[in-house]
């Protein structure tokens, strides 16, 4: 990695957490201002809403970030499209708000819906700002816009709440939210890109939104197709169960994968317009995300009976074996999670809904075979899903970057071996800790702590990739610590 990915990096993960601090301490704030049906009215706007955002960006963002030669005829076409789509996704959920509160027979909808679709307002003129920061890498700014747009969200949120705007307060909070944001993107932007919207390189936009947008929704329902499958074989209580299971899980994607992935983008598409080594660059960040992703899963498949009991109680007992079988289902994904990234950035969005239009229908087969066993074969199943994912990504990866597949993997086996050498350290721990029957908190600590010393010592003797950027980013530490 070069210094502008690893600063990229490390502001992308600030964002992460100082924002993470200031949802949680609102979220506890709000659980006791609003009751259970203030925050259930929305919440279910908030989904319908968040259906309509996958819609509604149309991949606008990824082209801008992608486009090897950005003139302004394109940058202006990008702002028709977005302020285009936009709109009409707006005025959409406008239109179906009155339908979906009949539906659900709670009239607060209306009001909810109304006050989020003016998002759908603000969001074109400020979206193609933020895409351009994230193809010059500007994280540093981008880290000063999401923590104000998220303090202002959450201080909305609270105020409103206390002088009893109930359910409203929330989505006036995400109106707040993004009209602050579009302010600040308006005087942080890049010099010289805020033009007029124009037609002309209009086809060009929507070609490559047209293949995202599609490959999003596919990927979105595929997603989400096992709690239909699972409440109609099994029932709503085994849904709970999987759905605390999977969702144990993806703490993992949304504190650490998440962050990485929203600079590999921008990162993959500097390269390609460089004409730098995009292989090397996939294999280095593969090797680093399988190192961390490898052992925390390994961690999870080993302490999730204890995990589930300390988190959500005994009650969630019969979650431990599916989160068992999630998490060692899911570590194949890591080899491959840059991949759509990668496809992104060199502007192979076809690629991309190719591979999604095979693997879908494959993993809905899985599921619904597996679901004719048991819930537990249904979880140990998506493996099977998840190889297929990997061999078609290698395959058109392979055909993209005139690379072999041990070019592009073979860092990894490190990581393979770095994360053995952590599961067995973290697998001692536990037994020890069972045999002198420690408190919950303390064994999960000892096991975790056990795994991070054989995590840190099997890549240093390994000199995997990640031992190198721990140790410079020690010596960067000391180096700014001495006088």
């Amino acid at each position: 990695m070069n210094g502008k990915v690893r600063g990229a990096l490390v502001w992308s993960f600030a964002e992460r957490y100082a924002s993470l601090i200031v949802n949680i301490a609102s979220t506890m704030a709000l659980a006791r201002l609003l009751t259970p049906a203030q925050i259930g009215v929305y919440s279910v706007c908030a989904a319908f809403v968040t259906v309509a955002t996958v819609l509604r960006d149309f991949g606008i963002s990824e082209y801008l970030i992608q486009e090897k030669e950005l003139t302004d005829d394109k940058l202006r076409a990008a702002y028709a499209g977005a302020i285009a789509i936009g709109w009409s996704v707006g005025l959409l959920a406008l239109l179906a708000r009155h339908p979906l509160a009949q539906a659900l027979r709670e009239p607060g909808v209306v009001d909810v819906i109304g006050i989020l679709a003016l998002n759908f307002a603000i969001l074109p003129f400020a979206s193609p700002a933020f895409a351009l920061l994230n193809r010059h890498m500007e994280f540093r700014k981008i880290f000063i816009i999401q923590f104000s747009s998220s303090m202002v969200h959450a201080c909305t949120g609270v105020l409103l709440a206390m002088n009893g705007f109930g359910f409203r307060s929330l989505a006036w909070a995400s109106v707040a939210n993004t009209g602050f944001q579009a302010l600040l993107l308006l005087a942080m932007r890049p010099p010289g890109t805020l033009l007029l919207p124009g037609v002309k390189g209009m086809k060009q936009v929507f070609g490559y939104g047209s293949y995202f947008v599609t490959s999003r929704l596919i990927e979105t329902f595929t997603r989400n197709a096992h709690e239909f499958i699972i409440a109609r074989v099994f029932g709503l209580t085994s849904v709970g169960l999987f759905s605390r299971a999977l969702g144990l899980l993806e703490m993992f994607y949304t504190n650490v994968t998440s962050a990485v992935l929203r600079v590999a983008t921008p990162a993959f598409a500097d390269q390609h317009r460089q004409g730098g080594d995009l292989p090397a660059l996939y294999a280095q960040g593969t090797a680093m995300m399988t190192a961390i992703a490898w052992p925390f899963f390994g961690f999870v498949a080993l302490m999730s009976r204890d995990i589930m009991r300390l988190l959500f109680g005994a009650q969630w007992d019969a979650a431990a074996p599916i989160c068992t079988l999630l998490a060692l289902a899911i570590m194949p994904t890591y080899l491959y999670s840059l991949g759509p990234n990668l496809l992104n950035a060199t502007g192979h969005v076809a690629k991309r809904l190719r591979i999604n239009l095979i693997y879908s229908p494959v993993h809905l087969i899985v599921l619904l075979i597996a679901s004719r066993f048991s819930l537990e074969a249904l979880a140990g199943s998506w493996i099977v899903s998840h190889l297929v994912a990997l061999s078609l990504y290698v395959h058109y990866m392979r055909s993209l970057l005139g690379a072999t597949a041990r070019t592009l993997l073979g860092p990894s086996l490190k990581s393979a071996m770095v994360a053995a050498g952590s599961i067995a350290a973290q697998a001692l721990a536990a037994e020890l800790s069972h045999r002198a029957q420690l408190p919950l908190l303390i064994g999960l600590m000892l096991t975790g702590g056990a795994g991070i010393a054989g995590l840190l010592i099997a890549a240093q003797a390994l000199r995997h990739p990640l031992a190198q950027e721990v140790m410079r980013a020690f010596h960067h530490l000391r180096k700014r610590a001495t006088p």
